[in-house]
């Protein structure tokens, strides 16, 4: 998760967990959040995006498209499925910082089938993919 995104959600009563894939980068998401005073909302770890299994629930999770599309599809697709599955009913994922013309938007639209998607302005000739975990209804 970046840090900007780490503190929007932190600052918005959420809380955070920021995998980085550096202690320096560690480090600095903690420097920001304490600056901010959102140190007890967010937790950094130093990991790869390919070797964390998270251990609650998720409601959000923001990854930019680099981390992503730098794992190999098989990866990547492993990654999802676990971040799919510990998702809430109603949680999103936001996808950062795509280039115009990418085909990973495409494969994301594949990945997230069952899920409410919506592709947003993100910047500069850049999309960013968001999907929503529909709820389900118990009857």
């Amino acid at each position: 998760m970046t840090g900007r995104s780490a503190l929007f959600f932190a600052a918005n009563g959420c809380d955070v967990t920021s995998l980085e894939a550096e202690e320096s980068d560690v480090q600095r998401v903690m420097d920001a959040a304490i600056h901010a005073g959102l140190a007890a909302r967010v937790h950094a770890v130093a990991t790869e995006l390919a070797d964390f299994t998270p251990d609650a629930p998720l409601h959000a999770v923001v990854c930019s498209h680099a981390a992503l599309f730098s794992l190999t599809p098989r990866e990547r697709a492993r990654v999802l499925a676990v971040l799919q599955s510990a998702t809430s009913d109603g949680g999103v994922h936001l996808v950062e910082t795509i280039a115009a013309g990418s085909a990973a938007i495409e494969e994301l639209r594949t990945t997230y089938r069952d899920w409410l998607v919506s592709v947003e302005p993100d910047g500069d000739d850049a999309k960013a993919f968001l999907a929503r975990k529909e709820q389900r209804v118990s009857h």
